[in-house]
């Protein structure tokens, strides 16, 4: 009797669960960009096309748009390709008309016959560059790369989802297979599910059968198929509700991880090497920050993170800038809490437009000072 009672309790609780579970999916933003929502409602995101060509990209989601666009405009151009993070496609407190530095650098640079295409993901780190850059290298002739070091960024390992297939591609496989970096990235990053879990510990097992048959079954159903937003929710409470527990805000002092600072090292001097054979020239900046209040990294290592950032760079024969800088106070502004309940936090990360105007001119004049183009205003 008790094993009848157990199982109806068991029925009922399914029943209910399965309910409740469907009632929340419904209730899902499916609109929402997760990448995002650390810009807060203050910055906007803007990825700038240009005559109807879109010429900044996310990554492999979009990417196809601003490679066709380049063949079919101008397609005979050498290419600057500028690499980054949400500063360089999010403007705070945007009014009609504002852009970002990526229409201003375009204009300047295609007059003096080069093509300027961005990408730019959401806290960025320097393994998910060596990716996409390897990726690129085979659509289109690179011959310019500029590169932001954020020291935030050093902090993150993971290869976004929408990255993952450049794996699959062959020719970038079998670039990647060469050095110690891409040959990380191809053991770690090879399999993934469905929800965005790694499934590379899986091969062979009957886990992996089992993750495999039931996608192909379940994925007709909503509850099912929303898997990755259902995750991505639950995260996003958890950050949250952890930021509210320990107090943690933009302006909490963010220390450096020396493991994952390590990985980002080599991930970028593997890049610069990837150029100097190729005999790009490359541009390594460090992003501006916002200055009028103590920022939020622990000051010697911040300095350690520069000089190194440096030292590598000219090492491996590119050319270095430090623009921390150069956007003044007023171009900063706050976002909405990352926190439970949190009132606007101050945004060290991202500025309005007329810092946007700032960090065009600073970059067209380091190219200048490359000689890639000529030395008209």
């Amino acid at each position: 009797m008790s094993h009848i009672i157990d199982r109806v309790s068991l029925i009922v609780g399914l029943f209910f669960g399965v309910i409740l579970l469907h009632y929340f999916v419904t209730q899902l933003d499916t609109s929402l960009k997760f990448d995002e929502l650390a810009l807060g409602e203050g910055s906007s995101v803007n990825l700038a096309s240009m005559n109807g060509v879109k010429v900044h990209c996310y990554d492999l989601v979009d990417a196809q748009q601003c490679l066709e666009g380049y063949t079919k405009v101008l397609g005979s151009l050498p290419v600057v390709l500028w690499l980054g993070n949400s500063q360089v496609h999010a403007i705070n407190q945007m009014k009609s008309g504002d852009e970002t530095a990526v229409p201003e650098l375009y204009r300047r640079l295609v007059d003096n016959g080069h093509y300027l295409l961005t990408f730019s993901q959401p806290d960025a780190n320097f393994q998910e560059h060596f990716l996409l850059f390897h990726y690129l290298l085979d659509q289109i002739p690179v011959k310019t790369l500029v590169m932001p070091v954020v020291f935030d960024d050093m902090r993150n390992t993971d290869i976004r989802a929408s990255l993952v297939d450049a794996l699959k591609d062959h020719s970038v496989s079998v670039r990647l297979a060469k050095t110690k970096m891409g040959q990380r990235l191809l053991a770690n990053n090879s399999d993934q599910d469905a929800a965005g879990n790694d499934m590379s510990a899986l091969e062979d097992t009957v886990q992996e059968a089992s993750e495999k048959w039931l996608n192909a079954k379940m994925n007709k159903f909503q509850i099912w198929s929303e898997r990755p937003t259902l995750r991505n929710h639950a995260l996003l409470s958890l950050y949250r509700l952890r930021n509210w527990v320990l107090g943690i805000n933009p302006s909490t002092e963010r220390r450096m991880l020396p493991g994952s600072y390590a990985l980002n090292r080599q991930a970028l001097k593997a890049m610069l090497n990837e150029a100097k054979d190729r005999d790009i020239q490359v541009l390594v900046y460090v992003v501006p920050l916002r200055n009028d209040v103590p920022i939020p990294y622990n000051a010697a290592e911040y300095s350690s993170f520069k000089a190194d950032m440096q030292a590598l760079s000219v090492s491996q024969g590119a050319h270095f800038i430090n623009l921390e800088n150069l956007v003044p106070a007023k171009y900063w502004g706050t976002k909405n809490s990352t926190s439970i309940g949190g009132e606007q936090e101050l945004d060290f990360m991202h500025f309005a437009a007329g810092g946007h105007g700032l960090l065009a001119n600073a970059l067209y004049r380091e190219l200048q000072a490359l000689q890639i183009i000529d030395n008209n205003p």
